[in-house]
């Protein structure tokens, strides 16, 4: 990217001066939880579903499935030791990485639920219990969810049947879900990432042959926008959406397990391919974030461990980072910011629960455990 086409502004150093020394929390755009999609050979087989991780207040959030298709959720205040784990659904209610995202005073979560239905779960901040609601019922629901919020209320996106692609919308407060059809038949092959701006809706998921596609949407406007981000035999996971200064951008593992970017300015009909990493060195869905000034990415690296990227807005240059190495890295990642750095949640060896954070202006990553082997489905 540079700094004429997509910002305008010169390159602005992520490495700057450090804000803060404990991680405290600020509201975040939700890092979606993906899965891998039709991923080459080569690539290790990922033993566990996908956590989802936000954070709201002063607290970071982990939604993950669990043993025996349970939902178990963790939660942590910032600056103090120690993850507190709540059940949030039985065996059998969960069949697929959640997808998570706050919601005002709500923390919400959408999974697959059984027989390939959808079904969201809720909890209010301070109150006991969680509460569940179907989106949709059996029949519909082909892969993870992806969920966020827009000034009118939820909206989620998921593969339907015969590689379908499907959106739902409540209005805040509501328990009714409105369906709609973005795509039809053979034309989702992945698990789909959604993310809104004030006025349009947007939709990434792998297509037919392993390409890319995107499809937007005007609130308030009927019909659904389709666009292609990239041709055959280009990707190969489900891709990690987000949008912000200016742009949408998307994130996936490419051909030969590298590790592509696309961005788009708003309003512009061009979509832009950057490669961030190289040939064999990206063995999982990644998980993408934007700040004002920065953009993230982790994704599993070769031998499950754990990779991460950033680049400036406005500069041209991907930095590398190595997070956690061999043998520490078990399903795709979540990665989110607050106000104090970057945190990123995945499985860890024999279905534990793992956390990492990196201050800003740091450059070391420190690790915890969320929750011991066994607990991720």
């Amino acid at each position: 990217m540079n700094s004429n086409s997509l910002t305008g502004q010169p390159a602005r150093r992520r490495r700057g001066p450090l804000r803060n020394t404990t991680r405290t929390a600020s509201a975040a755009l939700s890092a979606v939880a993906v899965v891998a999609l039709g991923a080459a050979a080569s690539a290790p087989a990922l033993a566990s579903t996908a956590p989802s991780m936000n954070t709201v207040g002063n607290d970071s959030n982990i939604a993950v499935q669990g043993p025996k298709h349970s939902l178990h959720f963790y939660w942590a205040t910032n600056g103090t030791l120690g993850w507190n784990p709540e059940k949030i659904a039985g065996t059998g209610t969960t069949y697929s990485a959640p997808s998570m995202t706050p919601n005002g005073n709500k923390v919400d979560i959408a999974v697959q639920g059984p027989g390939h239905s959808l079904d969201l779960y809720w909890a209010t901040d301070g109150v006991p219990g969680w509460h569940l609601q179907r989106v949709a019922g059996a029949g519909t629901t082909y892969s993870a969810p992806s969920i966020t919020t827009t000034s009118i209320g939820l909206v989620i996106a998921a593969e339907g049947p015969s590689h379908s692609l499907r959106f739902y919308w409540a209005a805040s407060g509501s328990p009714r879900w409105h369906p709609e059809h973005v795509a039809g038949p053979g034309t989702t092959y992945s698990a789909p990432s959604i993310t809104t701006t004030s006025n349009d809706v947007f939709i990434a998921a792998g297509g037919p042959s392993h390409s890319l596609s995107f499809y937007w949407a005007t609130d308030g406007v009927p019909g659904w926008n389709p666009e292609q981000v990239a041709g055959t035999g280009t990707t190969y996971s489900a891709p990690s959406m987000t949008a912000g200064s200016g742009i949408v951008v998307i994130a996936a593992t490419g051909a030969s397990q590298s590790l592509q970017f696309y961005w788009q300015a708003l309003g512009a009909a061009t979509w832009n391919p950057e490669q961030v990493a190289g040939t064999g060195t990206t063995y999982s869905a990644p998980s993408m974030t934007i700040t004002s000034g920065d953009l993230f990415i982790a994704a599993g690296g070769p031998s499950y461990s754990l990779r991460f990227y950033w680049q400036a807005l406005g500069a041209a240059t991907w930095n590398p980072e190595q997070v956690a190495g061999t043998g520490t890295t078990y399903s795709a990642q979540s990665l989110t910011t607050n106000s104090a750095g970057a945190i990123i949640s995945a499985a860890g060896p024999s279905g534990s629960l793992d956390f990492y954070w990196q201050l800003f202006g740091a450059a070391t990553w420190n690790p915890e455990q969320v929750a011991p082997p066994g607990s991720v489905g």
